[in-house]
């Protein structure tokens, strides 16, 4: 078994504890170990630049039509 997805690859997270906070688009910038069965991945918010692990159950590949600008573009 290996990751799904790749270093530099745009996913969707969803917000987990802190609502809307977390959610928005990601790039993969680390693929880390698996753990309880489940890979594992560091991901930086395309947007704000926070980073934070998530597993592969908690991302999802971003849309074709989405891009590192879509969050911006979207505040205006």
């Amino acid at each position: 078994m290996s990751h799904k997805y790749s270093i530099g690859q745009l996913v969707h997270a969803a917000g987990t504890h802190f609502a809307d906070r977390t959610s928005g688009i990601y790039e993969v910038i680390r693929l880390m170990p698996e753990s309880n069965g489940e890979f594992s991945y560091r991901i930086r918010n395309t947007a704000s630049g926070t980073e934070r692990a998530a597993s592969e159950s908690q991302i999802r590949a971003a849309a074709a039509g989405q891009s590192v600008l879509t969050p911006i573009l979207n505040d205006r």
